[in-house]
């Protein structure tokens, strides 16, 4: 107990201290944002499309103007659908601190609920995951599918569905409130992401897995070991929600380093040596999460995005997501 108070206090400790810095001191955090460009025109009418939920990455908020305020105003503009963007916090500040700070659990549990008193999505609809976002909006369906109305596809653009096994990165080059909630996050799973205080409030810790410490990660990870069935105890629910999507489409970006593996993007694994894609592990062979029954009707799609992580076009996303996977019709709308 005397080494998990030294341990808990040397964490507050760091708290404070970064939280002390001037705002230049500290190595800034990479918004999840998109690279944008002044995109507009050719809407299509779309009235029939399905409405669609958005989920954002980290180190960014649902409704910024550079990034998914702008991602949001395509789809609306282009589809002529109504798009509804996750908040995890009040206002942009605690948005955006949430997606650093926090448990995903209850951010999940509190999503499904919000999700499940909208009118506007009814009839169902579908949904894009943004880097971390991805796994969450999956958490959403794995645990919440069979109370909402259906979701018929799910988009996950650069997520984590293996996890990371290195701390994500921050950028050094700007400063700003953003930056410290990443610095305080490194400083955090430097110090132990499996730690008691740490995997309860630290988001990127509820998806560290290190492959030379599974043991530990399968006892100690509060989130990512759940949603993919990796203990001994399964729960059925989570795959019979997640194959009755009718596609679960997998981008990964090709020149990645954020996300580490990058192939995580399509649930494989480095076990310490190689890199085991996603058919080749237990996860698929024994559907632990409904995978093979989604790949056995054509509904697990991998597809690949140029370039380094979330760094995509309006004018990419516009042709590649909005118009491949959300344009089709949904059955039964009035």
């Amino acid at each position: 107990m005397r080494g998990a108070s030294h341990t808990v206090l040397a964490l507050l400790v760091a708290i404070l201290a970064i939280s002390n810095l001037p705002y230049g001191i500290c190595a800034r955090a990479q918004p999840e944002s998109v690279v944008l460009q002044a995109l507009r025109g050719n809407v299509k009418d779309g009235a029939k499309a399905l409405p669609v939920v958005l989920w954002h990455g980290m180190g960014d908020s649902c409704c910024a103007a550079g990034g998914m305020g702008a991602v949001k105003q395509l789809i609306e503009d282009e589809l002529g659908v109504f798009v509804h963007s996750i908040a995890t916090g009040e206002g942009e500040y605690h948005d955006i601190w949430s997606s650093f700070m926090g448990n995903v659990n209850a951010q999940v549990e509190i999503v499904c609920g919000q999700l499940s008193k909208m009118p506007e999505l009814k009839h169902g609809f579908n949904a894009i995951g943004f880097s971390q976002g991805g796994q969450f909006l999956r958490a959403v369906v794995e645990r919440c599918a069979h109370t909402l109305p259906p979701i018929r596809t799910l988009v996950t653009v650069g997520g984590q569905h293996q996890g990371v096994m290195n701390t994500p990165g921050c950028t050094q080059d700007a400063d700003g409130w953003s930056a410290k909630a990443c610095a305080i996050m490194q400083t955090l799973l430097a110090r132990g992401a499996y730690a008691p205080w740490v995997r309860e409030n630290v988001v990127q810790a509820q998806y560290f897995k290190d492959p030379s410490a599974l043991l530990s990660y399968v006892a100690n990870n509060i989130f990512l070991a759940d949603i993919n069935n990796e203990r001994a105890e399964k729960n059925p629910q989570y795959a019979d929600n997640l194959a009755s999507l009718d596609r679960l489409v997998l981008y990964r970006f090709d020149d990645d380093t954020t996300v580490v593996p990058r192939d995580s993007a399509w649930f494989s694994f480095f076990d310490g040596k190689d890199t085991v894609a996603i058919q080749d592990q237990p996860i698929y062979k024994e559907d632990w999460i409904g995978l093979k029954r989604l790949d056995e009707k054509g509904g697990l799609i991998m597809e690949s995005a140029p370039g380094e992580h979330m760094q995509f076009t309006l004018s990419w996303f516009r042709r590649e997501i909005v118009q491949r996977w959300l344009s089709a019709p949904g059955d039964d709308q009035e």
